[in-house]
């Protein structure tokens, strides 16, 4: 059967117990070494113990790894903490330790962060958290950082023993991690960025430092490589399966300890002057997508729980490898055949022996295409199917039937070689012709792996080139073989006519363009009273209502470098909305806005456009006689300016309620009222204490409501006091008051004072809160009671500061300016 990789024929080296098969027998033996192809057209299952790793794991029962060549893996989770605080937000940091394999490698070459490959800024290095990426810094600020340790390292990392570090999730300093690289990927939530939760990552590494037999000098190489020494390892031949397969049969340590493949083969069973020969047709240039590269190259991360023979065949397969067992020392032979070692012809043949010919492949062994998968680092290392190698011309020869062979090519990240080990593989699956037959004693110089050249008038063979597959000495000497035909035209190789480019998808990081806000335009506005004045200047901002996924619009108002006002709209459906907090008028402001929408996506504000305010003549002397006329007719169920009207009213509800202190309600669930009375009467003189609470749920407005009344009456007396609190809550906005007012009357005198707390939250009016006060005059009593000033008076409208002849105004800092009536003058101390 052809071979594409076989470590079966180890079996089959001269004076083992094979040593006296039959011709049929032997060839039974030799054929149990099955390539990958074969075994995929038979049907066999084939390991994937060698793909990508692209999930971290974790836990305890996580197999070591060893990484070699060009590689990458999700690695696995060794310790994860959330600490620090930005903005006020706790545990804002979020710090992940992985490791990405169990012995030294070179350098990490590579990151892929949610399944794209990221950028490394190195020349900006955070002092502790590592390099910032790239794609992960948004308006000038970082939100992650790789650190990186290659297994050299010798003290713990001091972000995760100090910072990082936990009571809960405490991080020892003996935690250095000896011969493990490891990355540390520090995170800072934004939830743009991180909308998909903690991102999966990659680690690309250039792997172990191996020793490589042909650069040391002192066993026939050229170089400075010791076994002996792993200072002096390292080179090109890390990437080369040769040198890989060579490290794996003599036992894969670090720091003295073993770690994989076998542990005490010496140097002497594996041949140098034939694993040299062997490294260096894996380093022989050949034409590639790139130019010229090696002929064979390999990648991957090797888990230690993986069977040595899976590891040992996966290295084979890349590189169209046989391993050969003679005699207890093992050789390798790589890539297309070598020369004979010897000749003969038909003469040599013992005719009297059994012979045994098979000349053609039966159905179920025939193959005329072949699939390959391999791990593609343009796709992020995800697995990737290579153009299919198709042979229509075969397929007729077949009856027209296509027969595909498939194999995994785990450890090849490399087209070019991917693309010519199927071309090789194919032409040498036709090369069906196979001999068994007995030679003469001479021959027993034969291995497995030799090349020898046979010519056959018999069979028309002229200096045809077969493969030894398998030797068996007989009893008497003679030696029983079986031959592969070969021919070393099937690894001839033409670039620019072999090579097939692969249609690579792009994996660049692609996020949405930010949303900007559509029809975005700002306007003077004017907020008028009931009585058509003008009270106070605001913005008019309007914008496209028509919006998916916008829950509403958020709005700045810029003046100078200073924000004096912002907020947001809603309703976003109505294109429109009002802006007065904090505004003035007759000035220009500069407002921008964006969406803020329901998912994570990006936006952005718009441009800052410039508008005026209003010029609104004297709008605080219009306010505050408003406010005064507002204050002036707040009353409670007891209202009016004489005393009749003030009996008339109490008579009534004397006559609704009773003279008991009583409670009444009435209403249904959406609207409820309870009035409690309590009056006293002898004769004209009058005391009531009267309570009254209202509670309203309509469809779209809901009013809450409760007053406190006092009133005093004897003859043309009248002394009142009120306290109320209201709540009004509708779809335009809400509104909230506190009012203590007082009132006393004497026949024709009438004297109020009123304080009055208001807050609303108004789409159309604005938003303001405000505090009202009406008297007469304001004064100023100290804790004990005494009378310390009253500075302010009201006299025919007009607001009077009452000062002492000579007057001094202090401020903060120590500097004062005093008055002096008499003189007059000002003059100023402490400048």
């Amino acid at each position: 059967m052809p071979v594409f990789s076989a470590i079966g024929s180890l079996l089959f080296g001269a004076g083992t117990f094979l040593a006296g098969l039959t011709a049929t027998g032997l060839q039974i033996a030799a054929g149990l070494a099955m390539s990958a192809i074969a075994k995929a057209v038979s049907g066999e299952q084939q390991q994937q113990t060698f793909s990508v790793q692209g999930k971290i794991q974790g836990g305890d029962d996580v197999p070591r790894s060893i990484n070699l060549g060009w590689n990458t893996t999700a690695g696995s989770l060794a310790y994860q903490n959330e600490w620090g605080e930005v903005d006020k937000t706790p545990n804002a940091y979020s710090t992940r330790v992985i490791a990405i394999g169990d012995i030294p490698v070179q350098a990490l070459v590579g990151v892929d962060v949610a399944g794209s490959p990221v950028t490394l800024l190195t020349g900006q290095a955070h002092p502790t958290l590592g390099i910032p990426v790239a794609e992960y810094r948004k308006n000038g600020r970082d939100y992650l950082w790789i650190k990186f340790h290659d297994g050299s390292q010798t003290t713990a990392d001091p972000l995760l023993t100090g910072t990082v570090s936990s009571a809960a999730r405490p991080y020892s300093a003996r935690r250095i991690g000896r011969g493990v690289p490891y990355v540390i990927a520090t995170s800072l939530g934004e939830q743009e960025l991180f909308k998909g939760g903690f991102p999966q990552y990659k680690f690309t590494t250039y792997g172990a430092k191996l020793y490589d037999i042909s650069k040391d000098s002192s066993v026939g190489g050229v170089g400075t490589h010791r076994w002996n020494n792993p200072a002096t390892w390292g080179g090109d031949g890390d990437f080369l399966p040769a040198v890989q397969l060579y490290n794996l049969l003599r036992g894969v340590r670090w720091n003295g300890q073993w770690l994989y493949g076998l542990q005490d083969l010496p140097a002497a069973r594996l041949p140098a002057a034939n694993w040299i020969a062997q490294i260096n047709k894996c380093r022989a240039g050949i034409a590639g997508p790139s130019g010229t590269e090696p002929t064979y190259r390999t990648g991957g991360e090797l888990q230690v729980g993986a069977p040595f023979n899976a590891a040992v065949e996966a290295l084979l397969t890349s590189c169209q490898g046989r391993l050969v067992e003679v005699g207890g020392a093992y050789k390798l032979y790589v890539g297309e055949p070598g020369s004979p070692v010897t000749q003969f012809d038909d003469g040599h043949i013992i005719s009297t022996e059994e012979q045994s010919f098979t000349p053609f492949f039966g159905l179920a062994d025939t193959i005329n295409g072949v699939s390959a998968t391999y791990p593609n680092p343009t796709e992020v290392w995800n697995s990737k199917v290579a153009p299919p190698l198709l042979r229509p011309d075969l397929e007729v020869r077949d009856g027209n039937r296509r027969l595909m062979a498939s194999v995994s090519l785990d450890m090849v990240p490399y087209p070019g070689q991917v693309q010519r080990l199927m071309k090789s593989a194919l032409l040498e699956a036709l090369r069906a012709r196979r001999h068994t037959f007995v030679l003469p004693p001479e021959f027993q110089v034969l291995e497995p792996g030799d090349i020898v050249e046979w010519t056959s008038a018999r069979n028309g063979y002229v200096s045809k080139l077969f493969r030894v597959d398998g030797v068996a000495d007989r009893a008497n000497l003679d030696v029983l073989v079986d031959i592969t035909e070969v021919d070393p035209s099937d690894y001839d190789w033409d670039q620019e006519t072999d090579y097939r480019p692969p249609v690579d998808g792009p994996v660049i990081r692609v996020t949405p363009a930010p949303q900007a806000i559509v029809d975005f335009g700002v306007s003077p506005y004017t907020f008028y009273d009931t009585d058509s004045n003008a009270r106070k200047p605001g913005i008019q901002i309007v914008w496209d209502g028509d919006q998916v996924d916008v829950r509403a619009v958020v709005y700045e108002v810029v003046l100078g470098t200073d924000v004096v006002s912002s907020g947001e709209f809603r309703n976003v459906a109505a294109g429109w909305g009002v802006i007065s907090d904090g505004l003035i008028g007759k000035t220009a402001y500069e407002v921008h806005g964006r969406y803020d929408p329901y998912s994570a996506r990006p936006v952005e504000w718009s441009a800052l456009l410039t508008v005026t305010t209003p010029d609104i003549p004297e709008v605080n002397n219009i306010q505050v006689i408003q406010l005064g006329e507002e204050l002036r007719n707040a009353h409670g169920l007891v209202t009016g300016k004489s005393l009749g009207s003030v009996q008339d009213q109490l008579d009534e509800l004397r006559e609704q309620f009773g003279d008991l202190a009583n409670a009444i309600v009435t209403g249904d669930e959406t609207s409820r009222r309870r009035i409690s009375t309590l009056v006293a009467r002898n004769g004209s003189n009058t005391a009531a204490i009267i309570r009254n609470e209202v509670a309203i749920a309509e469809a779209d407005k809901a009013i809450a409501e409760l007053s406190e009344e006092v009133v005093a009456v004897v003859n043309d007396a009248l002394g009142a006091g009120l306290f109320k609190i209201e709540g009004i809550a509708d779809g335009t906005g809400a509104s909230a008051q506190i009012l203590m007012k007082v009132r006393a009357m004497l026949g024709d005198a009438f004297s109020e004072a009123a304080l009055r707390m208001k807050a609303i939250a108004d789409g159309v009016g604005g938003t303001f809160a405000s505090v009202e006060i009406m008297a007469d005059r304001l004064v100023f009593i100290s804790t004990t009671g005494e009378v310390i000033s009253a500075p302010f008076s009201i006299e025919d409208g007009v607001v009077k500061l009452l000062v002492a002849r000579a007057s001094r105004i202090t401020s903060q800092d120590g500097v004062s300016m005093v008055i002096d009536f008499d003189n007059p003058e000002i003059t100023f101390t402490g400048v």
